[in-house]
């Protein structure tokens, strides 16, 4: 019989990595687990996090029965700090939120997570992305404690299906699909001579991250230092733990197109965490071959699952078969800091967008 101990926040690294094993147990025995809370991609992201992240751990002895990582960060801008705001601690990266638990002991551990949540110093919260009902189990807790629950929207995300051979995959895609995916491809190859494809391996992996990084700039412009402390970290972290494949389109020495995603044996799903394409090349469509070449890969490694991830743009609902929706939330406490923030936010956010403008020009925002 285990002898219950007092459940606590997992704070940095070193007690994340200590917990490695029974996370991993826990993931495992968890139905509604997804990507962004494996050990893998979580302990490779908070490497490169934003101050402020912690994980509330509910314990039973040595065993772990709930988690779920979460950040308090100052609101509207941490410069700026009117309110505490709780969210998720991946957000906006991960594109799915959620907690751990195991099945057999939700009754008594989500009581204890918002034990634990109540426990924090926040004013607000923004809780977005959730794909796991379990969080609105924990929100009701909340409301009941006099919070106030606004629902703030929904988003479709897509996702398919994969079969054991790309021709059967193929054989899934309409007769235009299964047209432009082949065409894109053999297109490039035909009017591109020093067209080639390569997958980054411990020996390019920088090359093929800063490829990555500079041809989504290209293609949305913004703040490249920015780009590369947010994305190429991310994605140099959680190449080295294993979960991320990067596969890069290139005219000689230029990138022109690349898809980067996230790989999950515990759910056998692989990810499409960014598509990009140099908008020089736009005419042969190397974001569509990109594209190709992910989900190519994905079914020759063995994965059941392609997720498209966050919305459900036309170009992914050509090959998706399911979706899923995750949900947003707003809370509000009660207290001073609160209600001065939404007195304040409607100001900054008119100010960020002059900001913008001046930076980017015109059609811009931040």
């Amino acid at each position: 019989m285990t002898t219950r101990t007092v459940d606590t926040w997992i704070t940095t690294l070193a007690q994340l990595d200590a917990a490695r094993e029974r996370w991993e147990q826990l993931y495992r025995a968890d139905p509604a687990r997804q990507v962004f809370l494996s050990w893998r991609w979580l302990r490779g992201y908070l490497a490169v996090a934003p101050a402020g992240w912690r994980i509330a751990a509910v314990r039973d002895g040595d065993d772990l029965v709930a988690a779920v990582p979460l950040q308090l960060r100052g609101v509207p801008h941490r410069r700026f700090p009117i309110a505490r705001e709780l969210a998720f601690a991946s957000e906006p990266v991960g594109d799915y939120q959620g907690l751990l638990c195991l099945p057999q002991r939700e009754r008594d551990a989500l009581p204890r997570l918002a034990a634990l949540i109540r426990q924090l110093s926040w004013d607000r919260a923004s809780l977005r992305d959730v794909a796991d009902e379990r969080v609105g189990t924990i929100l009701g807790m909340l409301e009941r404690d006099g919070a106030e629950v606004v629902p703030a929207g929904q988003t479709r995300c897509l996702r398919t299906a994969l079969p054991p051979t790309w021709e059967a995959f193929r054989a899934t895609m309409s007769r235009k699909t299964r047209y432009q995916t082949d065409y894109t491809l053999r297109r490039l190859g035909e009017q591109l001579p020093n067209f080639r494809v390569s997958v980054a391996g411990d020996a390019d992996v920088d090359a093929h991250v800063d490829a990555i990084v500079r041809v989504n700039h290209a293609r949305w412009g913004g703040n490249l230092r920015s780009a590369y402390a947010r994305f190429g970290r991310l994605f140099r972290a959680t190449y080295d733990r294993g979960c991320l494949r990067l596969h890069v389109l290139w005219d000689g020495a230029e990138p022109i197109g690349g898809a980067a995603s996230f790989t999950d044996a515990g759910t056998n799903a692989y990810s499409l965490f960014q598509l990009a394409y140099h908008p020089a090349y736009a005419r042969y469509s190397p974001g569509k071959a990109a594209l190709a070449v992910a989900l190519r890969d994905a079914v020759e490694s063995g994965f059941a699952t392609f997720d498209f991830l966050r919305g459900d743009e036309d170009y992914k609902a050509s090959y998706a078969h399911d979706a899923v929706i995750t949900r947003h939330y707003g809370v509000r406490r009660r207290v001073i800091r609160s209600v001065l923030y939404d007195i304040v936010q409607p100001s900054y956010r008119s100010l960020k967008g002059v900001a913008a403008r001046v930076v980017y020009g015109p059609g811009r925002t931040v």
